[in-house]
């Protein structure tokens, strides 16, 4: 599960680089601000703040630990953000209802 979330804060990360640029360009967005890329994973999120890989991270591919790079530059900050608050768990999970339909709301997808 960490492994996942890692690779997934990678992309994320490379996604938000590349929008950075993009933004840096048309002169929207000050290159000394970091990007915040929030996780819902605790592993994942310590793999990425701490340089010092376990042996059980061997495994990982040298690509993926970019994003500890981009952190330690400044470019990207990541955060938690606990699972009550998670959005995007209504399109990943089944939910109870109360939970579906403020996600629904928050996505602007019906009137709550």
């Amino acid at each position: 599960m960490t492994q996942a979330e890692y690779v997934a804060l990678s992309e994320a990360a490379r996604e938000a680089c590349w929008l950075r640029n993009l933004y840096m360009e048309l002169g929207l967005l000050d290159e000394n601000v970091p990007t915040l890329i929030r996780g819902d994973n605790d592993g994942s999120l310590a793999m990425a703040q701490n340089p010092l890989f376990h042996k059980r991270s061997k495994h990982i591919a040298i690509c993926w630990h970019w994003v500890c790079e981009l952190m330690q530059e400044g470019t990207i900050t990541v955060d938690s953000c606990c699972d009550p608050k998670q959005t995007a768990n209504i399109l990943t999970k089944a939910l109870p209802r109360q939970k579906h339909t403020r996600h629904i709301a928050e996505m602007e997808l019906a009137s709550a």
